[in-house]
């Protein structure tokens, strides 16, 4: 990666530019924030006065959603508009700075298709957003990797009988997706080992009935890793060459980077790797200063945090061979 007084440089001119965007939309936020926030404490005071609460709730009501609109139009659209200028003029050209062979697109991500066909979860998502893809090869490593949140449409009935639609998050994160160079006979899961945690030995029952279709549960010979992780595979041999002494030290060494509930699968010649994450993904702080090097140093060690995976899991060096 270039030096950042380089990337500032190089991107400088798009920066500036978004400032004077930034600024002015800060400008017509505070305007018609105002303009929606000083009639509506009129009305509520006006309301408690003369004690009209009916018509002052329906009043009030009615302004928000007057003043709501106008806000959108005249402020809440250039707020938008700042942050899509910055994710098409600045974020491509910093990604580039990371990796020449890295492309981003911000409105693209990873399919609902190719989210479902990892296997890391097995409820098939009822609504999918999914943006900020960066994409193409990294050292030796053909990846996408996107942010993603995926949620199941789930229903309930209260008190009086309606039935009402609520949703239930599956994911919420950074999904990645990277070659690792060898064709795989089988299929490999790794999961949080949540079940052996809490329920001791009943956990190892609960354990191997909670693999994917057709594989069995794997117990490791790694004791940390076994008590971290739950192995199920359709290939003991397969699974067992894969995950080496030095991978499952690399993969607890991520664990402890990003947390306990990563889960990863080995399949169709790939590594897959759900992260998750709840924390803002590539997207510019309105607050902050376009031209702020401290937001754009965040935004190369936001990505580097994810890319690292890559050099942490020694996919670059090719020791594989695809059969």
């Amino acid at each position: 990666m270039r030096e950042l007084s380089h990337i500032l440089e190089d991107v400088s001119p798009q920066l500036q530019l978004l400032e004077k965007d930034r600024l002015f939309y800060l400008k017509q936020h505070r305007r018609y924030t105002l303009i929606g926030a000083i009639p509506l404490g009129a009305i509520l005071i006006g309301g408690f006065l003369l004690k009209a609460i009916l018509i002052t709730i329906g009043v009030a009501f009615g302004w928000l959603v007057i003043s709501g609109i106008l806000y959108y139009l005249k402020a809440g659209k250039l707020g938008t508009s700042y942050r899509d200028n910055y994710k098409t003029s600045v974020l491509p050209r910093l990604i580039e700075s990371v990796d020449p062979n890295l492309q981003y697109d911000a409105k693209q991500g990873i399919s609902s298709s190719s989210f479902v066909n990892t296997e890391l979860f097995t409820t098939r998502p009822d609504r999918y957003r999914t943006e900020d893809l960066v994409y193409g090869t990294y050292g030796n490593t053909k990846l996408q990797l996107a942010e993603v949140r995926a949620q199941e449409e789930r229903s309930r009935q209260d008190s009086d009988g309606n039935r009402e639609t609520y949703y239930v998050t599956i994911f919420e994160g950074i999904l990645l997706i990277a070659d690792f160079n060898k064709h795989f006979h089988g299929r490999t899961f790794i999961f949080p080992d949540k079940a052996e945690k809490l329920f001791g030995n009943f956990g190892r029952f609960l354990q191997k009935m909670g693999g994917r279709s057709k594989t069995g549960l794997i117990r490791m010979e790694d004791p940390e890793f076994e008590k971290a992780f739950a192995v199920y595979s359709t290939d003991e041999i397969e699974a067992r060459y894969i995950l080496s002494t030095a991978m499952m030290r690399r993969i607890l060494n991520m664990r402890s980077r990003f947390g306990e509930n990563i889960r990863v699968s080995f399949k169709d010649s790939c590594l897959m790797l759900a992260v998750p994450h709840r924390e803002p993904f590539l997207e510019p702080n309105r607050k902050v200063a376009a031209t702020d090097a401290s937001q754009v140093q965040e935004f190369l060690l936001s990505l580097s945090h994810f890319l690292d995976t890559i050099e942490e899991l020694d996919l670059n060096t090719r020791i594989w061979t695809k059969q």
